[in-house]
Parts: C-alpha cells; sequence; structure tokens
C-alpha cells in the first residue's frame, strides 16, 4: 500500500502554493541560528493609506545603534476590495533602508493596503584594524 500518495493527494496546487508561501515567508522573516541568539526581530509603526487614488501606505523600522540589519520585509492587512469584490493591493517597495541619524533598517509601501515594516537585527561585527568604543 502507497501510504504517500494517500497523503498527499488532498493537497492540490493552491494549497501547496499557499504552504510554500507561508513556509518561505517564516524562514526569511524570523531570526535563526545563523543570526546568532542575540538577533531579535523588529516591526515599525503600521502606515495607513493616504487619500490619494492609489492609496499608498509607508512603514519604516531601524535597528538599534551597534547592531546591523540580517533581512528584512513587511506585512499588509486593510486591504481594498475592486467593484467584483475580490481584494487588491500591490506592495510597491521593500528594501534596506539607511536613516538621516546614519542607523540601518528597512523601508515598505504598499498600494491599497496598510503596510508594516518588520526587520531582524544582529550585533555588528568589529571591522578588523579599528578600535571599537567600549
Amino acid at each position: 500500500m502507497n501510504m504517500t500518495k494517500g497523503l498527499f493527494r488532498p493537497l492540490h496546487a493552491a494549497g501547496l502554493i499557499a504552504l510554500s508561501a507561508l513556509a518561505l515567508t517564516l524562514s526569511t522573516a524570523l531570526p535563526t541560528q545563523a543570526t546568532g541568539p542575540a538577533a531579535r526581530q523588529l516591526s515599525g509603526d503600521t502606515g495607513r493609506k493616504d487619500a490619494s487614488a492609489q492609496a499608498v501606505s509607508v512603514s519604516r523600522v531601524f535597528c538599534p545603534r551597534g547592531t546591523a540589519v540580517q533581512s528584512g520585509g513587511y506585512s499588509t492587512s486593510h486591504w481594498d476590495r475592486r467593484r467584483d469584490g475580490t481584494l487588491r493591493h500591490t506592495v510597491l517597495a521593500s528594501y534596506p533602508v539607511v536613516g538621516a541619524d546614519g542607523r540601518k533598517g528597512w523601508y515598505a509601501s504598499a498600494a491599497h493596503a496598510e503596510v508594516t515594516a518588520h526587520v531582524v537585527c544582529a550585533p555588528a561585527e568589529k571591522e578588523p584594524g579599528l578600535k571599537q568604543p567600549g
């Protein structure tokens, strides 16, 4: 009797894609052994949709001083609906950013949804040959 055929039959293409997307999101958004035990995940303020026709929202989050960006991403919520009832939203940008004060972090923007930027920060490695403070 082939048990694996019976186990995977209920997972059609859409279910498999959704499961794969969830696994990829969790594997890239959460701190791992590679970032070390001191790594931590931070989330920015949720960007609210503006009054433009595109209903754009923006979010930023920065790592504390002495830490470096390991990875980042975004999440969306409160999507607009089309006339036919389907959800519509577009992620416009998601990338590392440097603030005016020199701290590094993550930026995200979306259209027709509220967006929240997320970043994983880990202690910055000391550069060889440079004297590091305390």
